[in-house]
């Protein structure tokens, strides 16, 4: 009988504590849950390097450049990546190059013409130029005659395609060929300097000036980096090479 009344005791008492409802979610580990520091660490100032690289994103750029670790005139340097070239299907008429693209009445050829004259240019109808004196920094020659001259694509437009430039669009190519925002991407040069170069990188050409050589490679680094554009192995080594003895 005690038996009998002790079961139904313990029944009942079961019966009295509630079920956990079903669904319900399980506790959470608040440490664990806590989501990883958002805050970018402040940008670093890289630059070309034959033993190691850094990768990083430029803010107001296309995509992604690489840079090595040493230091920079550079203020801006981020990061160029190393890659391969990808030839073939190049065509100069796929860059649209000196056009009027502020509709000033001067196209970029003779924009870079009067920004570079040493001496006060008089600008005429359609654009023509009087006056006026240029120094070829490739080669030290100078004139006073500017069909003498050539505009030199710092990282020619070749090269700018096979770096990654076959992945833009006609307007973001007739941008690279008519980029004025930054000095180094264009610059009044003798014809023949220019001839020379032609589609070459540092690794293939050098102007024949060598105090001009620093100079060359940083504002070849300059060009690359704003405009995302990738080196091979053996560019990136050649300005390596050239920066080590700036």
């Amino acid at each position: 009988m005690r038996f009998t009344v002790l079961s139904l005791m313990l029944l009942m008492l079961a019966c009295a504590v509630p079920e956990p409802e079903q669904g319900s979610p399980a506790a959470i580990d608040d440490t664990a849950a806590a989501p990883a520091s958002t805050t970018n660490p402040a940008p670093t100032t890289p630059a070309i390097s034959s033993t190691s690289t850094t990768v990083a994103t430029a803010p107001d750029s296309v995509t992604t450049v690489v840079v090595s670790e040493s230091t920079t005139t550079s203020p801006n340097a981020e990061a160029v990546l190393i890659a391969p070239e990808q030839e073939g299907g190049y065509d100069r008429t796929l860059f649209k190059h000196w056009s009027d693209l502020d509709k000033d009445g001067c196209d970029t050829r003779r924009e870079v013409l009067i920004e570079e004259s040493r001496t006060p240019v008089t600008v005429g109808s359609g654009c023509s130029l009087t006056g006026g004196s240029w120094y070829s920094a490739f080669d030290g020659t100078e004139t006073i005659d500017p069909s003498k001259f050539d505009i030199d694509h710092m990282v020619p437009l070749k090269e700018a395609w096979d770096s990654g430039a076959w992945g833009w669009s006609p307007e973001q190519r007739q941008a690279f060929a008519n980029d004025m925002s930054i000095p180094e991407s264009l610059i009044a040069v003798s014809a023949s300097s220019n001839r020379s170069k032609g589609a070459s990188d540092p690794a293939e050409w050098l102007p024949p000036r060598k105090e001009f050589h620093c100079r060359y490679v940083d504002a070849w680094i300059e060009v690359k980096q704003r405009w995302n554009l990738s080196m091979d192995q053996a560019e990136h080594d050649a300005i390596a090479e050239v920066r080590a003895n700036c």
